[in-house]
């Protein structure tokens, strides 16, 4: 049989525990002499006080804080004889008869018979009537898309013109930073050509047709810089 190692420890613990709760028990109250037992219409019960309302809508309520609702079936009556009053009330025969009265007949439709069996075809339904080109805004731009239009330009002129204000959009190039700018691009016009003349001569592969062609970029754009600036000795340029 198996016994746990723990079975010793268990039964001390449950023994040393056993007595901790011995000073509860159950409430000392003392029982009422036979004499005094419950009677009928002794116990005191305080019901709230509800006055009547006489002014109640609906009949047969007897208080205002406990009124009696109206039945499901008084409800539906009432509703019923309303509907029968709307009813009388209002002459259907006589609307419709003045709005056939108003009514504009509508203008023909456009169709043609394009077969022998006499089907039918709307040109209007079908597409074949030129409508909206007819109109007289066809192919001309909405007026909401012209005020956006013409919103974002404002906004643009107005930023441009703050701008102006704050800081002049050119400035004149001094002879000394010309000729610095001049000897700078044409020590880069010369490294690139230098680099252009060590290319080899057969261009076989394309990561070799693609270097020389971006060393012809390079240098053209070198070029077109420098005959501007030995071109015009004067020249006003933008910081941006």
């Amino acid at each position: 049989m198996h016994r746990s190692v723990f079975n010793k420890s268990i039964k001390r613990e449950y023994r040393s525990n056993r007595g901790c709760h011995q000073t509860m028990g159950y409430a000392e109250v003392k029982p009422n002499q036979p004499s005094k037992f419950l009677k009928k219409h002794t116990r005191k019960v305080i019901r709230p006080f509800v006055g009547t309302n006489k002014n109640s809508k609906f009949p047969g309520s007897s208080n205002a804080l406990n009124p009696v609702y109206p039945s499901r079936r008084y409800c539906q009556s009432e509703r019923k004889s309303e509907e029968k009053t709307k009813k009388i009330k209002r002459n259907f025969v006589s609307e419709n008869i003045v709005d056939v009265i108003r009514k504009v007949p509508p203008l023909p439709k456009h169709r043609v018979q394009d077969s022998k069996n006499g089907h039918v075809i709307v040109l209007d339904k079908a597409g074949l009537e030129p409508t909206y080109v007819s109109k007289k805004n066809f192919g001309k731009t909405p007026s909401y898309i012209r005020k956006i239009i013409k919103d974002k330009e404002t906004v643009k002129l107005a930023e441009v013109e703050r701008i102006r204000a704050i800081k002049p959009p050119l400035r004149y190039l001094p002879a000394d930073e010309r000729n610095a700018l001049l000897t700078g691009l044409k020590t880069n016009w010369g490294e690139l050509y230098t680099e252009f003349l060590l290319l080899p001569l057969v261009t076989d592969s394309v990561p070799k047709v693609n270097r020389k062609a971006r060393l012809e970029n390079q240098l053209n754009n070198l070029e077109k810089d420098i005959n501007i600036l030995e071109k015009y000795p004067s020249l006003y340029v933008c910081d941006n």
